[in-house]
């Protein structure tokens, strides 16, 4: 792994969160949130059972970061400091930026995801103008879907793949503008 010392600091400020390059020393902050059922429940197979899954997580957000230039943030409140969980932008194999995050329930319902998402867009627009920026949810999560949108990117499919899911549910793939057809079909299958 690359030496955290060795990749240029990139700690954003928004009105109210601080944004901050993960490191090792956020894993068990970052367990906290990814094991916490409630954040997982339109999702739950994605919940990690296990500490390993989430210093697995740490790890290659800290790797993508080092080989792209940009990747998930820790999200703290800018006011105290407090953990509220994990966002931003990270590398896909299919050449475009995945914008995802996850915070802990404490902090829903305030605006920090949108606050998230214009940063991320923001950033991957200044390290890397010409990728794409896309998100990829469940029609049963909304809320997520609306982040997307403020952040200013559109549905561009919706159905269904061979992954399990709840009845009725379908995944959505968005992005901020036109997808080749490799891009497109790697999210999709992906999604």
């Amino acid at each position: 792994m690359v030496h955290q010392l060795l990749m240029p600091p990139q700690e954003i400020r928004t009105d109210r969160l601080l944004l901050t390059p993960l490191t090792p020393a956020d894993i068990d902050d970052v367990h906290d949130v990814f094991s916490d059922a409630r954040t997982w429940t339109h999702l739950p197979a994605g919940r990690h059972a296990v500490r390993a899954s989430t210093v697995d997580l740490v790890q290659r957000k800290i790797g993508g970061r080092a080989r792209h230039g940009l990747g998930s943030w820790a999200v703290r409140s800018a006011a105290d400091h407090a953990f509220l969980g994990v966002g931003g932008v990270d590398m896909t194999s299919a050449g475009v930026w995945n914008l995802g995050y996850r915070l802990a329930p404490s902090a829903w319902g305030n605006g920090y995801a949108t606050e998230i998402a214009r940063a991320a867009v923001s950033a991957a627009h200044e390290v890397a103008p010409d990728v794409p920026i896309t998100g990829r949810v469940l029609t049963n999560n909304p809320a997520s879907a609306a982040v997307l949108e403020r952040a200013g990117l559109s549905l561009v499919w919706q159905g269904s793949t061979s992954a399990t899911l709840p009845t009725g549910v379908e995944r959505q793939v968005w992005a901020d503008r036109a997808l080749s057809r490799t891009q497109r079909a790697w999210l999709v299958a992906n999604a």
